[in-house]
């Protein structure tokens, strides 16, 4: 099951891609009610929104990605919320080297951190968060 050719190794990652992209609609919509609706600062939307975009992650990788659902979800949570920090900062820092070295648009850095990041997400979330 852990072999890169494995069948069901290409339907997790392509559910994985499924919910970070909805989790990323979902980030985005949440940070635009914290901030300009509920009239909280930048910072703060911008952890509620990293947190309710996880959660959703969470759940439906839980559920769906990895059918992981039988597992200890206390466990898992932690897991999985501990690596999305991990990947996040990561990417972070990606994004940083990218936009002060080789200046590119913010948005291309943007993209290219989270496409780096997202493998190494999948990966650690598949053998660790789910143990799948």
């Amino acid at each position: 099951m852990f072999e890169v050719r494995h069948p069901e190794n290409h339907k997790q990652a392509v559910r994985f891609l499924c919910v970070g992209a909805s989790g990323y609609v979902i980030n985005l919509v949440s940070f635009t009610i914290c901030l300009h609706m509920l009239g909280l600062s930048s910072p703060v939307s911008f952890v509620a929104a990293f947190l309710i975009g996880s959660t959703n992650n969470f759940f439906w990788n839980r559920h769906w990605t990895f059918k992981a659902h039988e597992q200890d979800p206390g466990r898992q949570a932690v897991r999985f919320f501990f690596v999305s920090l991990l990947v996040f900062c990561f990417a972070t820092g990606v994004y940083w080297s990218l936009n002060h070295t080789i200046k590119m648009d913010g948005t291309v850095d943007d993209g290219l951190a989270w496409a780096i990041a997202t493998p190494l997400s999948f990966v650690v979330q598949k053998l660790w968060s789910f143990k799948a």
